[in-house]
């Protein structure tokens, strides 16, 4: 069945506020977390000096993996190998002129040019990626980043219509293109899947895809839900693996209260969400986005502030139109298959 139109809605809200997250974290990123009595306000600066609404690498890897879905014919399938060797195609070429990068992903798409080279090739395919990807794994094992769920809902996006499998699929395989931990791979089906279900139900639920872990893998992760949702974000300071960003954007979403009717009301609770998860400190970027894709999913692009959504804008030249629009071309299918 089509997507209803606040199902759509819900979809603009998952890319928009994870954006908007993203370019508000932005000048408190490397920073010591800010104290209650100090405003979080998007006015830009920060280290790398970003532009006032400016977002950062967290949602320029997005955009590549939505524009990857967009073009791929039909459903919009990630899984295709067109789709991704345009993502890692993309994410090269937007490497290497980037002021913000994480760690492994860099290391994994230096890596993957370098095949790239041996192999006599103009720019990286998946399969490169794919090989850096274990490659960096096998040299740092216990490297866990955060770096691909930044992105996850981006990657969920093709399969609103599409059967569970299909979305873990999806979500899976654009994680293993530069992340293969499984404290990475795992945090990204679960945050993903809570997407999906915030766009399909305008619930949150981010304990809706433990069923597909190990037994043993389950209860880790029920223990790690459970302490954020007794912590607060800022307490969860190695925010740059992906297991205390998950734990710091769950701690800043649950804190927020249950979703209550009033639009005003939603408004308030995805900037209180947003701006607990910015407070946080260290990776303030990539912690607010995440935040922003769940509570985005499930509140709608409206509760985004209109002042936020006017500024915001960043590579590779979109502003909140152009990523609506994208949006909106990877959640239609093309009309052979409508």
């Amino acid at each position: 069945m089509a997507l209803t139109p606040p199902q759509r809605e819900r979809a603009r809200g998952a890319v928009v506020a994870a954006a908007t997250g993203d370019a508000l974290g932005a000048p408190y990123e490397f920073q010591a977390p800010i104290p209650d009595s100090d405003d979080v306000e998007m006015v830009g600066g920060g280290v790398l000096d970003w532009q006032p609404g400016e977002w950062t690498d967290d949602t320029s890897m997005a955009i590549v993996v939505l524009e990857a879905a967009a073009a791929a014919p039909g459903r919009h399938d990630l899984r295709v190998d067109s789709a991704q060797d345009q993502i890692a195609r993309e994410w090269y070429s937007w490497s290497l002129g980037t002021p913000d990068i994480g760690t492994l992903t860099s290391a994994v798409v230096r890596r993957a040019a370098d095949r790239t080279r041996a192999a006599g090739h103009y720019a990286p395919h998946a399969e490169d990626f794919r090989e850096a990807a274990a490659s960096a794994h096998e040299e740092l094992p216990r490297i866990a980043g955060n770096g691909s769920l930044m992105r996850t809902h981006a990657a969920v996006l093709p399969y609103l219509e599409a059967s569970e499998d299909e979305a873990a699929a999806g979500i899976d395989i654009v994680c293993r293109l530069t992340h293969v931990h499984p404290d990475t791979t795992e945090a990204c089906l679960l945050w993903g899947l809570a997407v999906r279900h915030a766009i399909l139900t305008g619930e949150i639920d981010v304990r809706r895809g433990l069923h597909r872990l190990s037994e043993e893998r389950r209860a880790l992760w029920v223990d790690r839900i459970e302490e954020a949702e007794g912590g607060y974000p800022h307490e969860f300071r190695r925010n740059g693996w992906v297991v205390h960003a998950f734990q710091a954007a769950w701690s800043a979403i649950h804190r927020a209260g249950p979703i209550p009717e009033d639009k005003f009301a939603r408004r308030q609770m995805l900037v209180t969400a947003l701006e607990a998860a910015a407070r946080a400190g260290y990776d303030t970027d990539t912690v607010a986005c995440i935040t922003g894709a769940l509570i985005g999913g499930a509140l709608g692009v409206k509760a985004v502030p209109p002042e936020w959504r006017r500024v915001l804008f960043g590579w590779p030249g979109y502003e909140v139109d152009e990523l609506i629009a994208l949006t909106d071309r990877v959640i239609t299918p093309t009309e052979a298959e409508s």
